[in-house]
C-alpha cells in the first residue's frame, strides 16, 4: 500500500512539472536571450539548472503551494477564469523572486546586473507565465488521468485516456520544439558578440601581457641605443 502511495506521488509529481516547464520554458528563454541579454550557454543552463531543480522537488514545492494558496483563496476549476488567472500570475511573481536570482548564478551568470534585469524580467512577465503554467498543472492532471478539470474544454475531456495522453505529449515535444527555434534565431548574435569580447583570461592575462611587452620595447630600445654608442666609438 505504502508502495503504491509513493508511486502515485511520484506519477502526480512528474506530471505537475513536466506541465510547469512546458508553459513557461521557451517564455523563458526568449527573456533571457532577447531582453536579459543573456547568451544561448547561460540561458541553456538556467532552463536545464530549473528542469533539475523542479524535478527534484522545487515543481513539487510550487504546484503544492498553488494548491495549499488556491484553498485558501477558495478557488478551485469552477471559479472565474479570470480570478484563477490573476491568482495564478501573482503566485507565480512571489516565486520568482525568491528562486529566479539563485538558478541565474548557479547559471554562471555573474554579473550582478543582469541577474537583476533577468529577476525583474521574469516576475514582469509572470503576468505572461503565471497563467499558462497554472492553466498547464490542471490541464496535464485532466489529460494524464490524475484529475479531471472543467478548466479543460469538454471536447477533450471527453476523449478516450490513451488520446489525452497524446495530447499531453504532443504539447512537451512542441515546448521543445519552441525553444530549439528560439537558440538557433539567437545562436549568430550571440556567436559575434562572444567573437567580438575577450574571453575571461584574456581579460586577466591582458593588462600583465600588455606591460611586459612594453618593457621588452623599451629593453630593446635601450639595447640598440647602446648598440649605436659602440659602433660610433
Amino acid at each position: 500500500m505504502k508502495t503504491k502511495q509513493i508511486t502515485k506521488g511520484l506519477r502526480n509529481h512528474i506530471v505537475d512539472t513536466t506541465a510547469l516547464l512546458t508553459a513557461s520554458n521557451p517564455i523563458y528563454s526568449t527573456f533571457e536571450t532577447c531582453v536579459a541579454g543573456m547568451s544561448d550557454g547561460v540561458s541553456m543552463n538556467a532552463r536545464l539548472i530549473a528542469s533539475g531543480i523542479s524535478y527534484l522537488g522545487m515543481g513539487f514545492i510550487f504546484v503544492k503551494g498553488r494548491d495549499v494558496s488556491r484553498k485558501a483563496f477558495k478557488i478551485n476549476d469552477k471559479t472565474k477564469e479570470t480570478i484563477q488567472q490573476t491568482h495564478d500570475i501573482i503566485y507565480t511573481v512571489g516565486m520568482n523572486l525568491i528562486f529566479a536570482p539563485p538558478i541565474y548564478f548557479a547559471s554562471g551568470e555573474i554579473d550582478i546586473k543582469k541577474i537583476v534585469i533577468g529577476t525583474g524580467t521574469a516576475m514582469a512577465f509572470s503576468a505572461v507565465t503565471g497563467g499558462p503554467m497554472g492553466y498547464a498543472v490542471d490541464a496535464f492532471r485532466d489529460l494524464t488521468g490524475i484529475k479531471e478539470s472543467e478548466r479543460v474544454p469538454k471536447l477533450i475531456r471527453k476523449q478516450k485516456p490513451l488520446i489525452k495522453k497524446g495530447l499531453a505529449a504532443l504539447l512537451v515535444g512542441t515546448s521543445i520544439a519552441a525553444m530549439a527555434g528560439i537558440y538557433s534565431l539567437t545562436s549568430d548574435r550571440n556567436e559575434t558578440s562572444n567573437y567580438e569580447q575577450p574571453t575571461g583570461i584574456e581579460q586577466v592575462m591582458g593588462e600583465p601581457v600588455e606591460r611586459m611587452l612594453k618593457e621588452e620595447d623599451y629593453v630593446e630600445h635601450i639595447n640598440s641605443k647602446e648598440e649605436g654608442k659602440i659602433e660610433n666609438e
